[in-house]
């Protein structure tokens, strides 16, 4: 067997480590991104406790079927059985997902990264190069882990305590927990990583097929999505959510405990404590251990001697760009309309780069979704808490958001062309057919998104039909703004990839701003009409007509002042540009 060599492991690992500081240097860090994703992890976590916690205490409470047969007339039992069916569920969730991004990982580090092409040319050992890349990818593992076991843990705990006791044992687990997880996540993933390269070559060049099943894999996930705000809406409500759990529910879920092979391991070690491990619900915390060794130890063998056969060939492939693209060009003899040429180059740019074909067109496709299901959820909240009707104001505060987000893809209008922006530049086509072309096409995906958002809604009978249409017109009015907004701020602060395919792989300040602007806008217009609804209807003053007069209004000036915005001194920018930011 061959040695491996730990210097050549030591200089690659400092080679990543100083890769990763050189984005927080001065000029490269996203301050605002940084900020923002701060933001956006401490509400998560501050949700999740809160209404995991309440079910945490609802769980426990049902009655029925259970993991061992004779607990039914054993109640001191039956909390601890109903914790560790819950802690099962829970890590089998957490298990997926940090599996799911273990395996994109890799393969973006080891078969994707821009490194590959270097690392291809040079005397580095398949093994020494995926250890390295694996102890990289196992501390953003760790990071994650720590995160996610920590919270839920602690909670569980918390709320579990009038119900069962835990000792010091639990949290001592738990934290070596936090540890084990990365460490089974990383293994089961690097066996599954060149599987799912295979099916990423596959579909590379296979764009509708792409973006069918892109678009097909949000949809579920918004629709798992609604599932959880449904469940969040009954817990607000009361505790009608326990009598969801029937014995025919119940059956299933420990059917599904029973044989949640490797999560039943981990939930073993970190409830080791309890009297059910007296009962043998698990495998005790001896058996536990060695199967997750055993397990971590055979994935990462087979998949470094799966690696050791095709990782060179792969770098090779990378290293020529990959394979080449057989379809038989077209008839070039017909010449089009500068513009439409332009229009065409956009969407072939987006549609043929499966990355920005998801965050535009399918999260534009879903959009009406995203909507639609957090406006059946917060409807009928707002009717059972407060005893408010104010479904177009939040239709439309839901529209804005969702609308905002969808269009912070246009933070990178002008970033996304790259070296190509030059070649364009070069062409006899004016600026504004140059720029245009990009706001024609992204308010041709915005009017469309916006007008199944409007179908959806009236054909739901979430808002009557000229509600709808009204939805419709401010959606659109106000995406016309973030398109204007996000296109003139990039075209300010372009800042083009140095990748060969000119491909932007991480979001920058650009984006951060837009994402800031969208959302501001969205609570400053859409969620002031709706405080401004609740409060006149709490007080009994039938003002909704102000609903039309406001939104109308601030949709035309801030279309206009978005326009003025735009076109600002744009051909003298354009013409004296020079280069993006690189």
């Amino acid at each position: 067997m061959k040695r491996v060599d730990t210097a050549l492991i030591g200089a690659l690992l400092k080679k990543q480590r100083i890769e990763s500081l050189y984005r927080y240097r001065r000029g490269k860090f996203d301050a605002i991104g940084f900020l923002l994703s701060l933001a956006l992890v401490a509400t998560i976590v501050a949700l999740f406790v809160v209404f995991f916690g309440k079910f945490v205490g609802i769980y426990l409470q049902i009655k029925g079927v259970f993991s061992i047969e004779g607990v039914e007339n054993r109640p001191d039992f039956h909390y601890e059985l109903r914790l560790y069916e819950l802690m099962t569920l829970v890590y089998a969730v957490v298990f997926v997902f940090m599996t799911i991004g273990a395996v994109t990982k890799i393969n973006r580090q080891i078969f994707d990264a821009d490194g590959a092409r270097l690392y291809s040319a040079m005397p580095i050992d398949s093994t020494s190069l995926y250890i390295a890349k694996i102890c990289t990818i196992y501390l953003s593992q760790l990071l994650t882990s720590v995160l996610i076991v920590l919270t839920v843990n602690v909670t569980a705990a918390v709320n579990a305590a009038q119900f069962v006791a835990l000792d010091w044992r639990y949290y001592v687990v738990s934290v070596a927990t936090c540890f084990l997880l990365p460490l089974l996540t990383i293994a089961i993933g690097s066996l599954l990583a060149l599987p799912f390269g295979a099916v990423k070559r596959f579909l590379k060049d296979k764009f509708a097929l792409n973006f069918v099943l892109v678009t097909a894999l949000t949809c579920v996930a918004f629709y798992v999505y609604s599932l959880i705000l449904t469940a969040v809406k009954q817990m607000l409500l009361g505790d009608e959510l326990k009598y969801f759990f029937d014995e025919t529910k119940m059956t299933a879920i420990v059917g599904m405990v029973r044989c949640m092979y490797p999560v039943k391991w981990l939930v073993d070690l970190t409830l080791s404590g309890l009297n059910p491990a007296s009962l043998h619900i698990g495998h005790g915390a001896l058996v536990a251990g060695l199967g997750i060794a055993g397990v971590s130890v055979i994935c990462v063998a087979l998949s470094l001697f799966m690696l050791r056969m095709m990782l060179q060939r792969a770098l090779q492939s990378r290293n020529a760009a990959g394979g080449s693209f057989v379809k038989r060009a077209g008839d070039i003899s017909r010449g089009k309309h500068g513009f439409f040429a332009l229009v065409k180059k956009e969407f072939l740019l987006i549609f043929r780069t499966p990355s920005y074909m998801f965050s535009y067109l399918s999260v534009a496709v879903v959009m009406p979704l995203m909507v639609y299901f957090c406006m059946s959820v917060g409807a009928s909240l707002m009717e059972s808490l407060v005893g408010l009707k104010t479904d177009l104001e939040l239709a439309l505060f839901l529209t804005l958001l969702f609308g905002a987000l969808t269009n912070v893809f246009c933070a990178t209008n002008v970033s996304r062309d790259g070296e190509m922006f030059y070649s364009v530049k070069a062409y006899p086509l004016s600026h504004k057919s140059v720029f245009f072309s990009k706001i024609f096409l992204c308010m041709i995906v915005t009017a469309l998104s916006q007008l199944a958002n409007a179908i959806l809604l009236i054909s739901t009978g979430s808002v009557v039909w000229y509600a709808g249409l009204f939805v419709f017109f401010v959606g659109t009015a106000f995406g016309f703004v973030n398109v204007c907004v996000a296109t003139r701020y990039d075209f300010n602060h372009a800042h083009f990839s140095t990748d060969e395919d000119g491909e932007i792989k991480e979001s920058n300040g650009v984006v951060s701003t837009i994402i800031v602007f969208g959302v501001l806008t969205a609570f400053l217009v859409g969620g002031l009409l709706f405080i401004m609804r609740v409060m006149t209807s709490l007080r009994q003053i039938e003002l909704g007509y102000l609903t039309y007069v406001v939104g109308s209004a601030a949709s035309i000036i801030c279309a206009g002042l978005a326009y003025l915005y735009f076109v600002g001194k744009l051909g003298k920018k354009y013409y004296k540009f020079e280069g993006g930011e690189i």
